[in-house]
């Protein structure tokens, strides 16, 4: 079962366009498919949507950005560029109104359909780069250059979205204000992002040109050339390792086409190609010699050894380590590199030393705040070590004993209701361990318990948390629309994948109160309504684009 966030935003009527359906949704906007009034065509609608946990400054750089999109976007005009309708705001929301593109993204076509043939990578790579070098040479940077941000209008033509962190370039080569170095800039989605971006420096046209390489491998390969387990970890990774040759995962890439990304992925800007035309004509020139490529014996056996190897090395986790060791050209540009990490380790281990002592000093507190003891309802249960009694299909299913969500899209609340049947639970305690699998903290991957909810989910509370910006929480009450009853911060939350995460509410009436391992959250919530849900089933929730989450270990205890 899902269900979504925005959608009491359907059916409401932004300008000249009302809401129909939600096509996406993120951590702080969501995307509508939209009919004008007027003329019954078609749009999509991005409105702001932020989480109740970004503070009134937060609210206000994301305020920011809508408006530089819509400015920058609004004056370009190519036609692998999206263009935009109209901009403003709706109940103090802003909003941009846009062409509606039936075909999705590239990453949802690869996603769904696997990798691309040589020859349509090729023919969208030209597009792309026609876009890219139009705006560059209009003085914007996109900054944010991957698949997902890919429209497909028709299966041959695709536009270029999402100008939201473009950056401003002088003719004199420096970057206009807000600087490169502020928290805008670095929303870059890591996966993608260039070393000069990763590191906080001055960035032009050809950190797009890294970013754009990056994105055809992955729509040749169906995966990234880097596998990480945070987003730091994937930084590190783009600064640092050598990517893999993508005939590694390809077996009709040729040496020449290794060769044209290779330069394309080069760490530093002067080695790649200096514009995203270069790329793609050189890209091109490698495609069409590939069909009179004759692969040597000796190629054949060493692509196969490297392909054996690299499937060993892609089931190892990724740790926090550089794993490759590339030769820098000289030792200013390995200072250039030291100094950022020295200081980013420096700023890792105070904050965990912070954390750490301010744990140990507030563990008298934090003990006489720890779930009390109660009584079982009988002799403990698992309620989920019977398979039979949860949701099975392809996104639900039992691994060694944990059951395991999968929200594919980023517009699934993705939930899992066992139903007790006859039997109701007034004052009880609810724990579960939690892990995530894989997910990316952008402060859209949630996951949590859900209480009291209806068979057909038109009501429920749910209780979710997250391992972004050092760990948060969220009690929600979802019925016609969906209020924030709490929200906060919980440092307590083990934050790396496949850490166990211990959740437990205490419910009494309509009163609940949270811990994560074993540290309670904030003070006991009330709903205060007139009408609180007092009774309903119980399940599981994950939220966000390709998170995966394992849930083992739940109990329910009756409280006195």
């Amino acid at each position: 079962m899902s269900t979504t966030r925005g959608h009491h935003l359907i059916g409401q009527v932004i300008g000249s366009y009302i809401l129909e359906k939600l096509l996406g949704y993120g951590g702080s906007s969501a995307v509508f498919l939209a009919q004008n009034q007027l003329t019954h065509e078609k749009a999509a609608v991005k409105i702001f949507l932020p989480r109740s946990t970004m503070d009134k400054q937060g609210q206000k750089n994301f305020y920011r950005r809508f408006l530089r999109e819509a400015e920058a976007t609004s004056e370009l005009d190519h036609p692998n560029i999206l263009s935009i309708f109209s901009y403003g705001q709706h109940n103090g929301l802003p909003y941009i109104v846009m062409p509606y593109m039936s075909g999705g993204t590239l990453s949802e076509y690869v996603n769904g359909y696997g990798p691309l043939p040589l020859i349509q990578a090729q023919q969208y790579l030209e597009q792309i780069a026609s876009a890219l070098d139009y705006a560059h040479e209009n003085r914007r940077v996109h900054c944010d250059v991957k698949p997902a941000n890919i429209l497909l209008e028709t299966e041959e033509h695709v536009v270029l979205s999402d100008f939201g962190i473009v950056q401003l370039i002088q003719p004199n080569g420096q970057n206009v204000e807000p600087s490169i170095k502020s928290p805008d800039t670095l929303m870059g989605t890591p996966d993608y992002i260039s070393p000069e971006q990763a590191l906080g420096e001055p960035l032009d046209g050809r950190s797009d040109i890294y970013s754009l390489a990056v994105a055809l491998f992955f729509l040749l390969a169906g995966r990234l050339p880097f596998q990480a387990d945070s987003s730091i970890t994937m930084a590190l990774m783009h600064v640092h390792d050598t990517p893999p040759p993508l005939s590694t995962f390809c077996p009709d890439i040729t040496p020449q086409i290794d060769r044209v990304i290779a330069k394309a992925l080069s760490k530093w800007p002067e080695d790649r190609y200096q514009t995203a035309g270069m790329f793609s004509t050189a890209f091109a020139e490698a495609v069409a010699n590939a069909d009179n490529y004759v692969l040597t014996e000796s190629e054949a056996r060493m692509k196969a050894i490297a392909s054996s190897r690299r499937a060993k090395e892609t089931k190892a986790p990724s740790k926090l380590t550089a794993q490759g060791n590339p030769s820098w050209k000289n030792s200013n540009k390995v200072w250039r590199i030291s100094l950022p990490l020295i200081l980013l380790l420096a700023i890792i281990i105070g904050s965990t030393l912070s954390v750490y002592f301010e744990n140990k000093i507030s563990n008298t507190n934090q003990e006489a705040k720890s779930p009390p003891v109660s009584s079982p309802i009988s002799s403990p249960t698992d309620f989920l070590a019977d398979s039979t009694k949860w949701q099975l299909e392809p996104n639900y299913f039992f691994r060694e004993r944990q059951y395991h969500i999968l929200s594919k899209q980023p517009t699934d609340f993705s939930m899992a209701l066992y139903d007790f049947g006859n039997t109701q639970f007034t004052n009880f305690r609810i724990t579960v361990t939690t892990s995530e699998i894989r997910g990316v903290h952008n402060n859209g991957d949630y996951y949590g318990i859900v209480l009291r909810s209806s068979p057909d989910l038109k009501h429920y509370y749910l209780f979710e948390i997250t391992p972004s910006e050092g760990g948060q929480y969220e009690f929600w009450r979802s019925d016609t629309q969906t209020p924030s009853l709490t929200f906060g911060i919980a440092h307590s939350i083990l934050s790396d994948l496949n850490q166990k995460n211990v959740i437990t509410i205490d419910v009494k009436n309509n009163t609940f109160t949270f811990f994560v391992n074993d540290k309670q959250l904030g003070k006991p919530i009330t709903d205060t309504s007139k009408h609180p849900f007092l009774s309903g089933a119980i399940g599981l929730s994950v939220e966000g684009a390709n998170t995966e989450v394992a849930f083992s270990q739940l109990h329910i205890d009756r409280l006195s």
